[in-house]
């Protein structure tokens, strides 16, 4: 039976809106003019507009097939690259200690909690000791303050900034995007007072304000980890490894052009 003009029109519509709705994803594949251009010319010649809908529903119904394969692939192949630079990215930070401080905890922010706390622990006494009493000393006070507020552990409780960071992942109720917000504060509050502290310390050595004959002589009681990595070093070159230190860092999680550790 011959559809009537009222079936022929909503049909025509429907497909117009499929058309319409499908080209906001893929113009390409759903071609709204190549489909009116059909129609068009299937009314210019008279031709059984019946048959027409009815090849025209079933082309539409290939398209749509072929668009969610597509679209499936596609994303199957995004996941992959994404795995792949999470992966990669994982491989590079797996030379710090990860400390698994809370199951909310991004991996990112456990292997940087670990960074600093064995900066805290080995590279910051070495630089307090070298100019602790001097007038350089208060230009690297901001820095210390923050990688200390971050770094320092007492009694094997978490550092204070890290206490801080576990209270935001809990009243975040799960809110991915508030979870990351304090994640990436972190990194950049720390990463800047790096990058200050490097640039300082890069400043110190270029106008010779450090001594080329003393050595480091911390307390071995004290900082183990710091005697054993800085003893009997210069004081120069004793820099120079703390500023590498902090430069493999900033790098390493992705902070160097925000805190413009390679601006010109």
């Amino acid at each position: 039976m011959a559809l009537s003009d009222q079936e022929i029109k909503t049909i025509v519509e429907k497909l117009r809106t499929e058309y319409r709705e499908g080209a906001k994803q893929s113009p390409k594949i759903f071609d709204a003019k190549g489909f009116e251009d059909r129609y068009i010319q299937t009314l210019k010649h008279r031709g059984n507009l019946d048959n027409f809908l009815k090849d025209e529903v079933d082309f539409l119904e290939k398209i749509k097939t072929k668009h969610k394969e597509l679209t499936e692939r596609r994303n199957a192949s995004k996941g992959e690259t994404i795995n792949r630079i999470l992966d990669e990215q994982e491989e590079k930070l797996s030379k710090y200690q990860r400390v698994d401080f809370h199951p909310l905890a991004r991996p990112e922010m456990r292997y940087f909690y670990g960074a600093m706390t064995a900066f805290a622990d080995t590279d910051l006494p070495v630089l307090i000791h070298i100019f602790r009493g001097t007038p350089e000393y208060s230009a690297f006070q901001d820095s210390i303050s923050m990688i200390e507020r971050v770094g320092v552990t007492k009694r094997g409780m978490p550092s204070l900034r890290i206490s801080e960071h576990i209270k935001a992942l809990l009243d975040a109720n799960g809110n991915q995007s508030t979870m990351e917000r304090d994640s990436q504060n972190i990194l950049k509050e720390v990463c800047i007072a790096l990058a200050g502290l490097r640039k300082t310390a890069l400043e110190c050595v270029e106008k010779n304000r450090v001594s080329d004959r003393m050595t480091v002589q911390v307390s071995d009681r004290d900082y183990p980890k710091a005697s054993e990595a800085y003893k009997n070093l210069l004081f120069g070159i004793a820099l120079e490894k703390i500023i590498v230190k902090a430069e493999n860092i900033i790098r390493d999680f992705r902070m160097s052009d925000l805190v413009g550790l390679d601006a010109k």
